[in-house]
């Protein structure tokens, strides 16, 4: 939606305009503003009213006006969005689900009640809780698969319990007044926003950006259009109630939502920040000691690979971020990683100078390499134009997808000479966590994914079956890979997705491990920001597990091999790699 300049003009003259509401429930006076909420772009756009508190700066949303914010300019044509219904009962404000599924503001006790988090956040289309493809990857008009089907015969579902989040407890107040609850902007991101739409509100004190900080840089790391709007206010200090709003909403959200606490060792995050003398900077009024205690905080206490700051707020300035790295160094195990994929990517070049490709057989053996887990496009659909290969620029252009079915067709043509598959992971660093079920699922027939939301308690194990001969079904012509000899090769680079996919292997029992332990990363990324408009990543809720005996293991440990490699330069030897490979029986 575009709006004219005159729109522009019309709508800072009303903010501006604007009286305060006067004094409501518990004698706070409320002042509204319009503002200018930003989704995608600088040209996708809607007002919102934002209200302030007793002249604080910290901003506060209607939660009556919580389903047009997340439906955007869009409104009902929204999609994927499940709009919930607004309710006010005394001094509790309810959001409730179509299917009864809710969540309620309590202004009075101010805690924050989900019947069933996992229930309430659930997208449309999601077959289940933790769900790890979307809808349109699964079936056509005509009943035909497309690329995914669910086994759900066979999956299973464990409802977590109800959950109240005390928010009084961090210092955080909401508000009760004629009929409406007023609940601040940034907890309602980060508790209804950030683990649903993998979205954040970012607020830069004059607008609001809902998105992800992919929006404000390019790849070369220069501000994109929308980084150049939302970073054109000028670097100031916090007021004091920004800054403690900002720290106390941080340790509600990391408390909630992070993933590892127990492996961490962490009770709470005031408690953390207590001991590592990060208290002060967190709440200090300069932006820029704020932000350098969140980078702290993040990248060397929490020093998982998946959690990392990622921008700094508009506060400090778009720049401040660059000073950090060199100011506080990297976390233990982030130089451990980057020394290691050093190693292996420089045994690779040693071996290979022009470079490996994505597919190649070496006598009766296949290998499949590719460094990054690739989603298909959606302007790409192999079931009209199946993969092409005429040169190695396109073998290695294809995503993951692509290179499985283009792979899967040559493994198993008429006369192939193949009797060993191996998936180097060596280098694999995650990425899109469909296309890495349709890797595992090309191997073993059936991808088995096995989640347990840390704050809620819910498990959800996850059975997928792939239609990789685009024939639009799945049969046993979709399996011909599992009667080939099958092996890994992983280390310590191996990471996320890059280590869900041996742990899945490695538990199956079917496929041979090779090389080092791979490098873990058991839970699914979780965008946030700080409410003064810091950008990271944090190791979210859903912790990717292995189930053995009926219970669930997280997978953040990695995968041992079976046969250990110990150098570097035998991951790349290929026909040395072979010969190993046809010895092992």
């Amino acid at each position: 939606m575009k709006k004219s300049l005159c729109w522009l003009v019309l709508v800072c003259l009303l903010a501006s305009a604007l009286p305060a509401l006067g004094e409501g429930a518990g004698g706070h006076a409320i002042e509204t503003r319009t503002m200018n909420f930003y989704y995608d772009d600088p040209d996708t756009t809607m007002p919102v009213e934002v209200c302030f508190i007793d002249g604080s700066d910290v901003p506060y949303l209607a939660l009556s006006d919580w389903p047009a914010v997340i439906c955007g300019p869009w409104g009902d044509n929204a999609e994927g969005v499940v709009i919930p219904a607004f309710s006010m009962a005394g001094s509790v404000g309810t959001l409730t689900r179509e299917d009864g599924y809710y969540v309620e503001f309590d202004c009075d006790a101010d805690t924050v009640h989900f019947l069933d988090y996992d229930a309430f956040m659930r997208n449309n289309g999601d077959a289940f809780m933790m769900d790890m493809i979307d809808d349109m990857n699964t079936g056509s008009e005509d009943g035909s698969v497309r690329y995914y089907a669910r086994a759900n015969a066979v999956s299973y579902e464990r409802y977590g319990r109800e959950m109240t989040i005390d928010a009084g407890d961090y210092g955080i107040d909401f508000i009760a007044r004629d009929g409406e609850c007023y609940v601040p902007m940034q907890t309602l991101s980060d508790l209804l926003m950030s683990y649903s739409y993998n979205n954040n509100i970012f607020y830069n004190g004059e607008i609001a950006f809902v998105g992800g900080t992919e929006a404000f840089q390019d790849e070369d790391g220069d501000l994109t259009p929308m980084g150049e709007m939302f970073y054109s206010v000028q670097p100031h200090d916090r007021s004091e109630s920004m800054a403690n709003y900002t720290y106390n909403e941080l340790c509600l959200a990391l408390d909630t939502l992070y993933g590892l606490k127990d492996n961490h060792f962490i009770t709470s995050f005031r408690d953390l920040a207590e001991e590592t003398g990060l208290v002060k900077g967190l709440t200090s009024t300069d932006p820029v000691e704020a932000d350098g205690a969140l980078y702290q905080l993040l990248n060397l206490h929490l020093d998982d690979i998946h959690t990392h700051m990622l921008t700094s707020s508009p506060a400090s300035g778009y720049d401040a971020f660059a000073l950090f790295g060199d100011k506080y160094g990297k976390g233990q195990s982030r130089m451990f990683r980057d020394s290691h994929i050093m190693m292996y990517l420089d045994a690779r070049d040693a071996a290979r100078p022009d470079g490996i490709p994505a597919y190649e057989e070496v006598g009766n053996t296949a290998y499949i390499t590719f460094d990054e887990f690739d989603a298909r496009p959606d302007s790409v659909d192999y079931y009209k134009n199946p993969p092409k290969v005429k040169t190695a620029e396109d073998l290695n252009s294809l995503d993951t997808v692509g290179l499985m079915i283009y792979a899967y067709k040559q493994i198993t043509r008429k006369h192939s000479p193949i009797e060993n598959v191996v998936m180097d992971l060596s280098n694999n660093r995650g990425g899109d966590s469909q296309a890495a079920v349709y890797t595992i699922a090309a191997f073993l027939g059936v991808c088995t994914i096995s989640a347990r939301n840390t704050c809620s308690g819910a498990l959800v194990t996850g059975n997928y079956m792939i239609d990789i001969n685009l024939d639009g079904k799945v049969d046993e012509d979709d399996l011909l890979l599992t009667h080939k000899r099958l092996f890994c090769l992983e280390s310590c680079s191996s990471f996320s997705c890059g280590n869900l996919v041996p742990c899945a292997f490695k538990e199956s029992n079917v496929v041979t491990m090779l090389g080092r332990t791979s490098g873990g990363g058991a839970c699914v990324v979780q965008p946030l920001c700080t409410a003064d408009g810091s950008g990271f990543w944090l190791s979210g809720p859903i912790q990717l597990s292995f189930l053995k005996n009926g219970a669930f293991y997280d997978i953040d440990r990695g995968a041992e091999p079976d046969f250990p490699l110990t150098r570097p330069a035998s991951f790349y030897d290929r026909e040395a790699l072979t010969a190993f490979i046809d010895g092992i029986r």
